[in-house]
């Protein structure tokens, strides 16, 4: 049977992985175990953290620091990077073979010098490493302090919306259940590859809100409108032809459902 083995299998992404791949032979490694002593098959490395911008030491080890240990000690078939599309959001293009700008004294900088850096050290190694660049990822992901979570719940619970950046600013939403199918796909028959995961479709700012105004009744307060982030359209041709890949889901439709749902969690 073959095997899979998730570190991070508690977070977002790793719990719904851990649904997805049932049918294996699972292994899943306690916190901070990283020399599990037995042949681990296909690794996950969903490790990851949100608070990048305020707990830059913990950030680093979940993001790369933990990584060396893993495969240092470990034996395996292949081993899968959740990676993001972030990093991007200075490139010239968005297909798996673009050059990035960063800068080390941007402190918005820091999240995508972290996962490029993860990537670059799997793929110096001589093992055959998967990276998959993920791109926003939706689903019930009730305490995330990410943007649609958190305009969400500040719409339940404070009955308002505040747009810190220009409400034209657009991003790339992916459902969390077409996240973990091509996640199972490009971990279970590919090796040494790197693939954009994203829906493909741009929404706006304002447009969210609005949806989520809908259904809350909550008022959307603009702030900064000054400021304006552009995310670049991300570049899905490689899973288009490889997996014949297609967005099951669309987030503006499913705006009802997710807001229904964090009601429910929060006893709203």
């Amino acid at each position: 049977m073959t095997t899979f083995t998730i570190f991070g299998h508690t977070g977002f992404i790793g719990s719904h992985l851990k649904k997805k791949l049932k049918k294996y032979k699972l292994i899943l490694p306690k916190r901070n175990q990283f020399r599990v002593g037995k042949f681990l098959g296909n690794i996950i490395y969903c490790i990851g953290s949100d608070s990048w911008a305020t707990d830059q030491y913990n950030s680093f080890k979940a993001n790369v620091g933990f990584i060396p240990e893993i495969i240092c000690n470990n034996n395996f078939n292949s081993f899968t990077f959740l990676s993001s599309t972030r990093i991007y959001k200075n490139a010239k293009d968005t297909n798996e073979d673009s050059s990035f700008d960063i800068c080390p004294k941007n402190k918005d900088d820091f999240y995508n010098i972290k996962k490029i850096l993860g990537e670059s050290f799997l793929l110096s190694q001589k093992k055959k490493f998967n990276i998959v660049r993920l791109s926003n990822i939706y689903g019930n992901n009730y305490n995330s302090p990410l943007v649609l979570p958190r305009l969400i719940n500040n719409a339940i619970k404070f009955k308002k919306i505040n747009l810190t950046i220009n409400k034209n600013s657009k991003k790339d939403f992916l459902s969390i259940n077409d996240a973990v199918e091509m996640i199972y796909k490009i971990s279970k028959v590919s090796k040494g590859e790197i693939y954009n995961v994203a829906s493909g479709k741009m929404y706006s700012l304002i447009e969210i809100a609005k949806e989520i105004q809908k259904h809350t009744g909550c008022k959307i307060i603009l702030k900064n409108q000054h400021i304006k982030v552009k995310e670049p359209k991300i570049n899905i041709n490689k899973i288009r032809k490889k997996f014949k890949f297609k967005s099951k889901r669309d987030l503006k439709s499913e705006l009802n459902e997710l807001v229904n749902n964090f009601k429910n969690y929060h006893g709203y």
